[in-house]
């Protein structure tokens, strides 16, 4: 569990993630925006993958109170909808998250990519569920596996969120989320 302050240089750090991008941002930076020396700053984190990582354990916090609260929705199609369009607004809200939880270099390191992987975990296991209360309840489709379901849901939002980074963020990402569900249910819903 991070500490307050530990958050506090996670988010400062996304922020300059989204001004000036990934890979521009040193430990320099990041020290400079607390005014703190780079020794203080190693004080709270080793190195910069270390703040990534913390990037993705903030992610994962926030996305285990989206399935907390999906959990509350009226049916379990409204539980899938209500994490699907609450990770696009996230996203719109942290636009660096992105180039965090998307970067291919950073997956490849053994530790993040193990982080992210359980992460993925924890969110299909909850929307494996989801989608088969829903099945049992024949609101969702029976005839294609509720893996399969989970892939065509989750990886429409990670190609919806590759497509807003890779246009510079300049489309409402909240918006194109729900346009995109609309038609992720039209193909999930029994026919």
């Amino acid at each position: 569990m991070m500490s307050r302050r530990q958050k506090e240089i996670v988010r400062a750090t996304l922020n300059l993630m989204a001004e000036k991008g990934l890979g521009a941002v040193t430990m320099k930076d990041i020290a400079g925006q607390f005014k703190i020396s780079d020794a203080a700053l190693y004080k709270h984190f080793r190195s910069k993958n270390e703040i990534l990582a913390g990037v993705a354990g903030l992610f994962e916090e926030d996305a285990a109170r989206a399935l907390e609260e999906a959990g509350n929705a009226e049916s379990p199609l409204e539980a899938v909808r209500a994490f699907f369009l609450d990770r696009c607004d996230t996203f719109a809200r942290f636009p660096a998250l992105s180039a965090v939880l998307l970067n291919n270099e950073l997956l490849s390191d053994p530790s993040f990519g193990l982080q992210v992987k359980g992460m993925m975990e924890r969110h299909q296991k909850a929307i494996l569920s989801y989608l088969r209360k829903g099945m049992d309840q024949g609101k969702i489709r029976l005839d294609v596996k509720e893996e399969h379901l989970f892939i065509l849901l989750m990886g429409s939002l990670r190609l919806l969120v590759q497509k807003w980074k890779f246009s510079g963020y300049k489309n409402d990402l909240s918006a194109e989320g729900r346009e995109l569900w609309k038609s992720l249910e039209a193909m999930i819903r029994p026919m």
